[in-house]
């Protein structure tokens, strides 16, 4: 979707989109955000997309990729985002499906996905104990002490 679009859509979403500079992502930083964010590449969250659905949907309703377009990748609850990671993101958002593609899960790179988008997840049986607790410290922010 275009950017300009996209900024009216959260504006009616009452996600605000501010500068980079005066952006925080649980207490962090934009760019230290997404260094943490990053780190999660590596890590098997055991996501299963049997029938192009997210296996968590079934465990509850309430899986990773539940209702992406309208929580818009879940930056709905930080209450605003910034300019910069949104203008990367645009083009990756569907109107019926957000950043959810079936089959895939989300299709934005990690370190610009919103924390619940990071910390949910189907099984931490894969998990390492440092895994587990990187997704704590992106959870519960900056002031979280292990």
């Amino acid at each position: 979707m275009d950017y300009d679009k996209l900024t009216v859509l959260l504006r009616k979403k009452n996600i605000a989109v501010v500068p980079k500079e005066s952006m925080r992502v649980r207490g962090y930083d934009v760019d230290t955000y997404r260094m943490l964010a990053k780190q999660t590449e590596s890590i098997d969250y055991d996501c299963d997309f049997r029938d192009g659905v997210c296996r968590g949907l079934t465990m509850g309703g309430n899986g990773c990729c539940f209702a992406c377009a309208g929580a818009f990748g879940y930056w709905h609850k930080e209450g605003r985002i910034d300019a910069d990671t949104l203008e990367k993101i645009a083009g990756f958002y569907d109107a019926r499906t957000g950043f959810f593609r079936k089959d895939a899960g989300c299709v934005i790179p990690r370190e610009l996905r919103s924390p619940t988008c990071l910390y949910i997840f189907c099984s931490d049986e894969k998990m390492s104990g440092e895994e587990k607790a990187l997704l704590m410290q992106i959870q519960y922010g900056a002031y979280w002490n292990r």
